[in-house]
């Protein structure tokens, strides 16, 4: 299907399947376009919303750049309150700086639609990141930091 523009649907966990275009990616064409597939995740913004249609979402900006907008390969998806999605992209969240202290490498991309996508160097960080963050739902700061520390323990 070289020569069609497809459609997208994509669950942003809203009442309705926000559509996204095969070519809404950077240096995207109708020839040289992503395929994606059921169970993708995709870090996108929603680029027109309105009470009569679906969402419309693009991996680009307003200058037609990706700026980290992508398909997100590997991770996990922890569901999160909108709340604290909004804490976690605070620049220098005090909820994201106590991960630095015990993991290396690791990545967050936080929807503002109540889904974190996580990915770390190894599953099992992978695992304790996203049980920290699930922990940070219902735990003070200090209390979460000592079951992260807790966790990282117990996988080793």
């Amino acid at each position: 299907s070289s020569g069609i523009n497809a459609e997208y649907g994509v669950d942003i966990g809203g009442a309705h399947v926000a559509m996204m275009s095969s070519i809404a990616f950077e240096g995207a064409t109708q020839r040289n376009k992503p395929e994606l597939k059921p169970g993708n995740v995709v870090y996108a913004r929603v680029i027109a919303a309105n009470k009569d249609v679906e969402p419309e979402l693009a991996c680009v900006n307003k200058k037609g750049k990706a700026n980290g907008l992508q398909v997100l390969e590997g991770g996990h998806i922890v569901q999160c309150s909108l709340g604290l999605c909004r804490k976690l992209r605070q620049h220098k969240s005090p909820l994201t700086n106590p991960l630095f202290n015990y993991f290396k490498s690791f990545e967050l991309c936080v929807g503002l639609n109540g889904r974190v996508w996580v990915r770390a160097d190894t599953v099992k960080h992978t695992v304790a990141i996203s049980i920290y963050l699930k922990q940070c739902e219902y735990m003070s700061g200090a209390d979460a930091v000592g079951m992260l520390r807790q966790t990282v323990k117990a996988l080793g």
